[in-house]
C-alpha cells in the first residue's frame, strides 16, 4: 500500500480554499441556529437593509483566525498564509460593503 503524505496539502491553495468554505459554513451554520422559517433569500436581503450584513460576515471570517493556528501548529507556513491572504481580502470586502452600505 502507498502511504499518503499529509504534508502535501501544505500548499497556498488548500489554505486559500479552507479559508473560503469555513466562512460561507459558519454562515450557514448562524442561519438555520437563528432563523428557520425565514427563507433564504429574504433573510440575506434583512441583512442588508439593515446594513447587518458587515457584522455578520466579519464574525464568519473570525473563525479562519482558529484555522491559521491550526496550520501554524502543525508547520503549514503555506497554507497559513492562504488563509491569511484570503482573510484579509474578506476584510477589505467587508470594509466595502459597510463603505458603501452606509452611504446610502
Amino acid at each position: 500500500m502507498k502511504k499518503i503524505s499529509i504534508q502535501k496539502f501544505n500548499t497556498l491553495l488548500t489554505g486559500v480554499i479552507m479559508a473560503t468554505l469555513l466562512p460561507v459554513i459558519i454562515y450557514f451554520v448562524m442561519y438555520f441556529a437563528k432563523v428557520q422559517n425565514v427563507h433564504h433569500t429574504l433573510f440575506s436581503n434583512h441583512l442588508v437593509a439593515g446594513n447587518i450584513l458587515p457584522v455578520l460576515l466579519s464574525h464568519c471570517v473570525l473563525p479562519n483566525l482558529v484555522l491559521f493556528f491550526i496550520f501554524n501548529s502543525f508547520d503549514w507556513m503555506r497554507a497559513a498564509k492562504g488563509v491569511m491572504v484570503t482573510t484579509v481580502v474578506l476584510t477589505a470586502l467587508i470594509f466595502l460593503v459597510k463603505l458603501i452600505f452606509s452611504v446610502i
